[in-house]
C-alpha cells in the first residue's frame, strides 16, 4: 500500500491561513464592493437626515486657595479641603453631573422653559428635562499631552441649539460653583464647633484622670517615676534571689573542694603522704590564702628589729617563695600528665628540693638566733580544711537569712501588686485621654487654618460660547464609519458565502482538504475535430498525449507521470488505482491518458478496465473482442487471452468484459488478487480504472491490492464533503490516496497553474447519470464528449 506519511498536510497548511482570508476577498470582492456600497449610502442618508447637533465647550481650572500655606501646616492631613490629589478631580466630575446640581440649575435657571429642552422633551413623551440634559452633558479631567496632569476639567453640552447649548451649561457651572462655596463654609464651621466641644471634654477627662493617679500613689507604696509605677518590694526581691543565686553556687563550689580533699585523705595512708601530694591538692588561690593566714599569726611580726628588717626580707623570701610555689604546681600539673618515674617529674622534684634547702639556708642566716615556727604541708592542709568546712557553715548561715527576708518581700510583693496593676491602668487610662486631647487640639489647630486660608476655587479659563458650526453629524467622521460598517458587512458576507460554498476553491484548498498533495492540474480542453475527409482516429480524440504530445494538456499527464515514477522508484510501486469521489470527474480519460505516457517512455504498461458496470477504457483505445476483466474473474477464459497491444507498442489494454451480475464479489475474490501478481512479472506498471468511490464499493475493494492510489476531483463540480468522504472510505479500507489530480482547473493564461479562474460547464466528462447509474444496464449508456 503507499505511505503518505512524507507529505505532511500540517506543514502545507502553514504559510496559509485556515480561512483563506486573502482568496476569500478575491473570490468574494462582489459582495465586499457591496457591503461598501451599503456603508457608504447609509452614511449618507444619516448625514443628510439626522439634525444637527451643536457642542458648547467650557474649561474649569480646580484649585486650592492657599495650598501651600495648608500643606506646610500640615502634611497628609484628611480634613477636608486639605488634600489635592488626582481623585479630587474625579469627586468634581461626579459633584458637577449630579441630579443636585442639574436640578438646581432646571430650578434656579429655567432650564425647562428653553426652547430645545421643551421640544426635545415633547417630541420623546417621557423624556424629562433632567434626563435630556443629563444625557447631553459630559465632564472629564482636562489636560492633554504635556498637560494631561493639570488640574482641570473639560465640560461640553451637546444641544440642538447654538445659542441654548451656552447658556445650559453657564447655568450647569453656576450652580456647581455655589454649591462647593456653601458646601465647604458650613461643613468646616461644624466640624471646628464639634472638634472644640470634644477638645474641652477630653481636657476635663485628662485632668481627673491625673487626680485619681495621684490619689492613689499617695496611699500606697507604689512609687512613680515619671513615666510608670514601681514596686519597691518586687525590685528588692530580684536581688534578694540574685544573692541567693551567687550564695548557691560559691556553697557547691566549696562543698566540692572539701568533698575532694576529704576523699583523697581517707584513701591514702599518712604514712606514705609526702608533702608534695599535699601540697598537689591545694591551688594556687588556696597557697596564698594560707600564706596570708601564716604571716598574719606569726608571733615576731610584732617585734621592731623584725619590722626594720622586714621590707629586705620580705622582697627576697617573697622571691624564693614565689619560685618554689612555681616549681610546686609545675610538678603537680607533670605528674597529672606523666608517670612518677617520668624524667621530667623527677627533674622537678629535685629543683623543688634544692629550693627547699636553699630557702632553709637563707632562712636560718637571715633570722640569726630568732625563733621562727614553720608550717609543714599537713598543717597547711589540716588548716585550709578548716577553713572550707567554717566557710560552708558561714554560707548555711548567709542562706538563711537570705531565705527569710526573700519570704517577706515576696508577700510585700504580692500584696502590692493588686495595687500596682490598678496604678498602672489609671496611667494608662490618663495616657491615653491625653493623647486624644493632644490629637484634637491640633487637628482643630489645623481646621482652623484651612477655614481661614484653604478651600477649592473653580475658575473658568474657557468659558461656553453660541457655536455657528454643528460639532454633528461630520462629514468626514461619518463616512469613515459608514465604511468601517460597510466593510465590516462585506466581509462578513463574504465570510458566510465562503463557509457555505462546499466546493473547492482552488487547488490548494483540495490538497488541504484531502491531506494528499496535488500532483498536477488538468485545464479544459475542447475536444478534437476531424474533416469528413479525414481518416477516423485510431484512439479517442480525449487521449491527448498520443495526438497532442506538444500541447499544454499532454504535458500536465507527463507531470503526473513524473511525480508517480519518482514515488515508485523511491517506494516500488507498481499498481497504481485511478478512481474519483463521484462520476463525471474524468477518473477514465485520467487513467488512459496517464498509462499513455508512461508508454511513451519505453516502459511495459497495462491498463486494466476494472470498472466492471460502466467500463469506458475499451472505447477509449478502440479494442476489440468480447473478452475481459470481468471474463478471466469468472474463469471463462486465461489471463492470456484479454490483454491487446494499443496504437503504441508498449502500452497494452484489457477491456471490462461482459458486465457481470456480481462485480462486487468479483473484485474481492482471490483470482483479482492472482490475476495481478500474473501481471506484475510481465509488465513495469499497471494502471487499474475503478468505478467512483462514492457511487458503488468496488474501488474501496481494489485498493487493497494496489500500491498507490491516484484521486481525479473535479474542483468545481465536485463538493467538498464528496471528496472528503471518498478519501476517508479508501483510508477505512486499508488504502491510502497518494496523489490527486484536479480536473477541470482552468486558469487565466489556459496553462495548468496554480492561479486562474474555473468554469463548471467548462467541459463534460465520464458519467452523466446519477449514482444509481452504476446499477442500470450498461448497455443504456451513452457515450459523452471527454476532455
Amino acid at each position: 500500500m503507499n505511505d503518505t506519511a512524507a507529505f505532511n498536510p500540517a506543514e502545507a497548511n502553514q504559510e496559509t491561513d485556515l480561512l483563506d482570508l486573502l482568496g476569500i476577498l478575491r473570490r468574494r470582492k462582489g459582495l465586499i464592493a457591496l457591503g461598501l456600497f451599503l456603508g457608504v449610502a447609509a452614511a449618507v442618508l444619516y448625514y443628510f437626515l439626522t439634525p444637527p447637533t451643536f457642542r458648547a465647550e467650557m474649561e474649569i481650572l480646580v484649585g486650592q486657595k492657599s495650598g501651600d500655606l495648608v500643606k506646610g501646616a500640615s502634611a497628609g492631613s484628611s480634613v477636608e479641603g486639605v488634600d489635592t490629589e488626582e481623585d479630587v478631580l474625579s469627586t468634581h466630575i461626579q459633584l458637577m453631573t449630579s441630579r443636585r446640581i442639574l436640578q438646581s440649575a432646571i430650578d434656579n435657571h429655567g432650564l425647562d422653559q428653553i426652547d430645545s429642552v421643551v421640544k426635545a422633551v415633547s417630541n420623546s413623551g417621557s423624556l424629562t428635562p433632567l434626563a435630556f440634559i443629563a444625557d447631553n452633558l459630559e465632564v472629564t479631567k482636562g489636560g492633554d499631552g504635556v498637560a494631561r496632569d493639570a488640574h482641570t476639567l473639560k465640560a461640553t453640552y451637546d444641544d440642538p441649539s447654538p445659542t441654548d447649548c451656552a447658556v445650559v451649561l453657564r447655568a450647569i457651572y453656576d450652580e456647581y460653583e455655589n454649591y462647593l462655596g456653601e458646601h465647604f463654609e458650613g461643613t468646616s464651621t461644624q466640624a471646628v464647633d464639634l472638634l472644640t466641644q470634644l477638645a474641652n471634654q477630653t481636657g476635663q477627662e485628662v485632668r481627673e484622670a491625673e487626680a485619681e493617679l495621684a490619689k492613689q500613689l499617695a496611699t500606697t507604696n507604689i512609687m512613680w517615676d515619671g513615666e510608670r509605677t514601681r514596686n519597691i518590694h518586687k525590685e528588692r526581691l530580684e536581688r534578694i534571689e540574685d544573692d541567693l543565686h551567687d550564695l548557691t553556687e560559691t556553697e557547691a563550689e566549696t562543698t566540692s573542694r572539701l568533698a575532694v580533699i576529704s576523699d583523697f585523705l581517707k584513701s591514702r595512708d599518712p604514712q606514705e603522704m609526702t608533702d608534695f601530694d599535699r601540697l598537689a591538692l591545694l591551688s594556687e588561690k588556696e597557697v596564698s590564702r594560707l600564706k596570708l593566714m601564716y604571716d598574719v599569726t606569726r608571733g615576731d611580726v610584732s617585734s621592731e628589729a623584725f619590722q626594720a628588717e622586714q621590707p629586705i626580707r620580705q622582697a627576697t623570701a617573697q622571691a624564693e617563695y614565689d619560685e618554689y610555689l612555681k616549681l610546686v604546681m609545675k610538678e603537680k600539673k607533670l605528674a597529672e600528665k606523666f608517670s612518677e618515674g617520668h624524667p621530667q617529674v623527677v627533674s622537678v622534684r629535685e629543683q623543688i628540693a634544692m629550693m627547699r634547702r636553699f630557702i632553709d639556708e637563707n632562712s636560718a642566716k637571715t633570722k640569726g638566733d630568732e625563733i621562727r615556727e614553720r608550717m609543714n604541708p599537713a598543717d597547711m592542709l589540716a588548716t585550709y580544711v578548716g577553713l572550707l568546712r567554717n566557710d560552708l557553715a558561714g554560707l548555711t548561715q548567709q542562706r538563711k537569712v537570705l531565705e527569710t527576708r526573700s519570704a517577706e518581700e515576696l508577700e510585700k510583693a504580692k500584696n502590692l501588686e493588686q495595687v500596682e496593676m490598678q496604678a498602672e491602668s489609671l496611667r494608662r487610662e490618663m495616657m491615653r485621654r491625653q493623647q486624644v486631647f493632644e490629637d484634637t487640639q491640633r487637628t482643630l489647630k489645623e481646621l482652623n487654618f484651612v477655614r481661614d486660608y484653604a478651600g477649592f476655587s473653580t475658575d473658568v479659563i474657557g468659558d461656553a460660547e453660541a457655536q455657528e458650526k454643528a460639532s454633528w453629524p461630520k462629514p468626514l467622521i461619518v463616512l469613515a464609519i459608514g465604511l468601517f460598517a460597510g466593510g465590516l458587512l462585506g466581509f462578513g458576507m463574504a465570510l458566510t458565502a465562503d463557509m457555505m460554498d462546499t466546493t473547492f476553491a482552488d487547488p490548494d484548498d483540495v490538497q488541504r482538504a484531502l491531506g494528499a498533495p496535488v500532483l498536477a492540474h488538468v485545464p479544459r480542453f475542447e475536444p478534437l475535430r476531424r474533416k469528413r475527409s479525414d481518416p477516423p482516429f485510431p484512439i479517442d480524440s480525449s487521449v491527448r498525449v498520443f495526438h497532442q504530445p506538444q500541447a499544454p494538456a499532454a504535458e500536465v499527464f507527463r507531470v503526473l507521470r513524473t511525480g508517480l515514477l519518482v514515488d515508485a522508484r523511491m517506494k516500488g510501486h507498481q499498481v497504481i488505482q485511478v478512481t474519483s469521489p463521484l462520476p463525471g470527474d474524468g477518473k477514465s480519460t485520467t487513467s488512459v491518458n496517464l498509462a499513455m505516457a508512461f508508454a511513451q517512455t519505453g516502459k511495459q504498461t497495462l491498463i486494466i478496465d476494472a470498472d466492471l458496470r460502466k467500463p469506458r477504457v475499451g472505447r477509449l483505445l478502440h479494442l476489440e473482442g468480447d473478452l475481459g476483466f470481468a471474463d478471466v474473474l469468472m474463469g471463462e477464459c486465461e489471463p492470456t487471452d484479454v490483454v491487446q497491444t494499443t496504437v503504441n507498442k508498449n502500452l497494452f489494454a484489457v477491456s471490462a468484459g461482459a458486465v457481470p451480475p456480481n462485480p462486487s464479489e468479483l473484485l474481492q475474490s482471490e483470482k483479482f488478487s492472482q490475476l495481478l501478481n500474473v501481471w506484475k512479472d510481465k509488465f513495469d506498471f499497471i494502471i487499474v480504472d475503478t468505478p467512483p468511490v462514492l457511487a458503488v464499493s468496488d474501488a474501496a475493494i481494489v485498493s487493497e491490492e494496489v500500491d498507490n492510489i491516484l484521486l481525479a476531483v473535479r474542483i468545481v463540480k465536485n463538493g467538498r464533503k464528496a471528496a472528503m468522504r471518498a478519501a476517508t472510505i479508501l483510508r477505512q479500507s486499508g488504502g491510502e490516496v497518494g496523489a490527486i489530480l484536479v480536473n477541470g482547473y482552468q486558469t487565466k493564461d489556459t496553462s495548468y497553474g496554480y492561479t486562474g479562474s474555473y468554469d463548471a460547464d467548462a467541459y463534460g466528462y465520464g458519467y452523466g447519470e446519477s449514482h444509481k447509474a452504476y446499477y442500470s444496464d450498461s448497455k443504456s449508456s451513452k457515450t459523452f464528449q471527454t476532455i
